[in-house]
């Protein structure tokens, strides 16, 4: 797998391509952080 880091909004979004089956596997707490306004995507 490679560790690849995407832009949106001027923040970073963690993702993970996975070669064999060719997906992007995206963190959630992340996008939430971005749609929230928060620093802690978590809470």
């Amino acid at each position: 797998m490679y560790f690849v880091n995407k832009l949106l909004k001027n923040e970073t979004i963690r993702t993970v391509w996975d070669k064999e089956s060719e997906k992007y596997y995206i963190s959630v707490v992340d996008v939430v952080a971005i749609i929230s306004s928060s620093k802690y995507g978590r809470k």
